[in-house]
């Protein structure tokens, strides 16, 4: 297994659950001593050496044999795996181009190798390969953490240095939601057609449709599975299935809670005393506050927009998680980035405090709303709003204490146009995707 320096990822929301701000702002955490193999990636290696080695045409046969998978599909993508290996021969040595192709050609060997490649997620594993092979054979090298538009396909792609061109579902789902926010028929095209290329390139995982990573990254091996990418996805399905009745959408959904219902390294479920915290990546038990605050934003959204009693369990135990570990994230002049971790950059810190504010109104609407006799999440008496409402002015208060020092000026826009301080140090920025969804050149954060 190849392991990559930690690369970034973005965070997805809608303009309708959050600020418009807060569409451009999520970033994921790398999670620490992303420089060691994890252990099951090891014990593999040890064990492939005693087995017969698997090869991806060899587990195309495999699935082929199994029933699991049709004759044109196993002629169709073993017809791209070589394609693929020949294009890397036929591209200069040593190029760039050759670099990231060889990347995700040895991704997808990894996985083979690992018996990962299942028939539910091959569709997803060879349209990657695919994407790659003709990008790298017939287009111009991207910037590095760029997503450029790949012709035919609906979903957002981001360029990993060394991992080529991957499907980015967060970003994908964000994109999603954001399409749903107008009347436009060509946006709400382009979202019935992510909509269903996710339901198409669904995988099996902790039980349930899950949309997986295939990359290395932080020490994870490919593929893996994101607790916030998987929630977004059940909002924007969720929704898109509000605006067109299809039942297929609301299903698929519903059905996704599944990989928050399971623990690590399956799901990312990590029961607490208090509830559960609803994890980043499926490889890591790194708690962070702004991934954490979102997948309880998007669990409370799709529990009371469906009135389905698994989400809605799902997030009661995790709000109850977040209520009791928000102390923790605090240090009395700044927030952390993760649980126990250094402090989070301005920006992280400026998300979380819109992201524990957004809690703190969607909290004071269902008390609201439950007085009234109208429908909750859960169908129970809401949590008191007061605890986000109170951290919320105090990340702000954080904000706008100490008029000049090093990025005075990012920290007086972030706080509203007051005069802000450093704070006293800060986390790396460095995670599943630094900026995915930051603005391109001229684009505004509203565009996302």
């Amino acid at each position: 297994m190849r392991l990559r320096t930690p690369l970034s990822a973005g965070r997805a929301t809608s303009r309708v659950a959050a600020p418009a701000a807060l569409v451009a702002a999520l970033v994921l955490a790398a999670p620490p001593s992303s420089s060691l193999a994890p252990p099951a990636a090891q014990a593999a290696k040890s064990t492939a050496k005693k087995k017969p080695k698997r090869t991806v045409e060899g587990e195309l046969t495999r699935l082929r044999r199994a029933g699991s998978i049709t004759l044109a599909d196993r002629r169709a993508w073993r017809a791209t795996y070589r394609q693929a290996r020949a294009a890397v021969r036929s591209l200069p040595k040593r190029s760039t181009a050759a670099r990231e192709l060889q990347g995700v050609l040895d991704n997808t060997e990894d996985m083979a190798r690992r018996g990962r490649i299942s028939a539910s997620l091959a569709p997803s594993v060879f349209l990657t390969l695919q994407v790659n092979r003709d990008w790298w054979t017939s287009r111009p090298i991207p910037v590095a953490g760029s997503r450029p538009t790949v012709p035919g396909s609906p979903l957002v792609w981001q360029y990993y240095v060394g991992e080529g061109l991957q499907i980015q579902w967060l970003g994908t789902f964000g994109l999603a939601n954001a399409l749903g926010t107008t009347t436009n028929p060509e946006k709400l095209a382009q979202q019935q057609a992510i909509g269903d290329e996710a339901l198409r390139l669904a995988s099996s995982r902790a039980g349930g449709p899950s949309w997986q990573y295939l990359f290395d990254f932080g020490g994870g091996a490919p593929p893996w599975g994101s607790g916030m990418a998987q929630i977004t996805g059940m909002q924007a399905l969720t929704r898109l299935a509000g605006r067109t009745g299809q039942a297929g959408h609301r299903t698929t959904a519903l059905r996704a809670v599944s990989l928050v219902r399971r623990a690590p390294t399956s799901g990312a479920r990590y029961k607490r005393p208090a509830g559960d915290h609803i994890l980043l990546y499926t490889f890591t038990r790194m708690r962070v506050l702004n991934a954490f605050a979102q997948s309880v934003s998007g669990l409370r959204e799709v529990a009371l927009s469906t009135g389905d009693a698994k989400v809605g369990a799902a997030y009661v135990r995790a709000e109850r998680e977040l209520r009791a570990e928000l102390p923790a994230y605090d240090t009395g002049r700044w927030t952390r980035y993760s649980l126990g971790g250094a402090n989070a950059t301005v920006s992280y810190h400026v998300l979380s405090r819109d992201l524990v504010r957004g809690l703190c109104k969607a909290l004071e609407a269902d008390a609201v709303a439950f007085a009234a006799g109208q429908p909750v999440p859960a169908g129970v008496a809401p949590p008191p709003a007061a605890p986000y409402c109170a951290a919320a002015e105090r990340y702000t208060a954080y904000l706008q204490r100490t008029p000049n020092g090093p990025g005075a000026k990012a920290r007086s826009r972030a706080a509203g146009g007051a005069a802000t301080a450093p704070p006293p140090r800060e986390e790396p920025t460095v995670g599943l995707a630094d900026g995915l969804l930051q603005p391109g050149p001229g684009e505004s954060p509203a565009d996302r």
